[in-house]
C-alpha cells in the first residue's frame, strides 16, 4: 500500500525548452492541478539563485528563470526531482543514435546504484553487475547444454554481456578542434 501511494505521488515530465537561465518543463496530465504546479512552484523559488518561476495549470507548463551563475540546467532538473517529477526522453531515434547510450539512462543507473547502495549499505554497480549477469549466465548455459539453437543460446547470453557493458560504459565524446 504505501508504494502505491508514492507512485501516485510522482509527476511525469519532460523538458520542453533550455536556454541559459531559462527551463521550461512541461507536466503530463495527471499533475496539471493548480494545487501540484503550485507546490513545485514554491519548491523551486525557496532555491537560491531562482529568481522567478510561472506556472500555467491548462498546458502543464513550469518555466523557471534562474541565475546561469549560480545553476545548470541540469541542477534545476534535479530540483524537479525532489519535487518527485520523472523526466522522460522523449527524443526521436534520429536524434539518438543506438551506439550512444542515453543520458538520461545512464543517470538513471547511477541513480538507482546510489539507492540500492544507501537502503542496503552495499556499495552496487549495475553497470558492473548486470553485463556479469549476462557472463555467468551465458557461461553456466553453454557448460550445461552447449551453444544449443533450439532454446535461447548461451552465445546470447555472452553477446549481451558485451552488449550491456559497452552501453553503459560510454567513451567520451572526441574533441572537436
Amino acid at each position: 500500500m504505501e508504494s502505491k501511494v508514492a507512485t501516485d505521488d510522482r509527476h511525469r515530465a519532460r523538458v520542453a525548452s533550455d536556454i541559459p537561465g531559462r527551463l521550461r518543463v512541461k507536466l503530463g496530465p495527471a499533475s496539471r492541478r493548480a494545487s501540484v504546479l503550485d507546490g513545485i512552484a514554491r519548491r523551486l523559488k525557496s532555491h537560491a539563485g531562482i529568481h522567478h518561476v510561472s506556472v500555467d495549470p491548462p498546458s502543464g507548463s513550469v518555466t523557471v528563470h534562474y541565475d546561469p551563475q549560480r545553476h545548470e540546467a541540469p541542477g534545476v532538473v534535479g530540483i524537479f526531482e525532489d519535487c518527485e517529477c520523472i523526466f522522460q526522453n522523449l527524443r526521436t531515434m534520429e536524434d539518438s543514435p543506438s551506439l550512444t547510450p542515453n543520458p538520461g539512462f545512464l543517470a538513471a543507473v547511477d541513480d538507482f546504484n546510489a539507492k540500492l547502495s544507501a537502503a542496503t549499505g552495499i556499495p552496487v554497480d549495475l553497470k558492473i553487475l548486470l553485463p556479469l549477469s549476462f557472463l555467468g549466465a551465458g557461461i553456466w548455459s553453454i557448460a550445461r547444454r552447449g551453444l544449443m539453437v533450439e532454446a535461447i543460446p548461451g552465445w546470447l547470453f555472452l553477446w549481451l554481456a558485451l552488449e550491456s557493458f559497452v552501453k553503459l560504459h560510454p567513451s567520451p565524446a572526441p574533441e572537436v578542434k
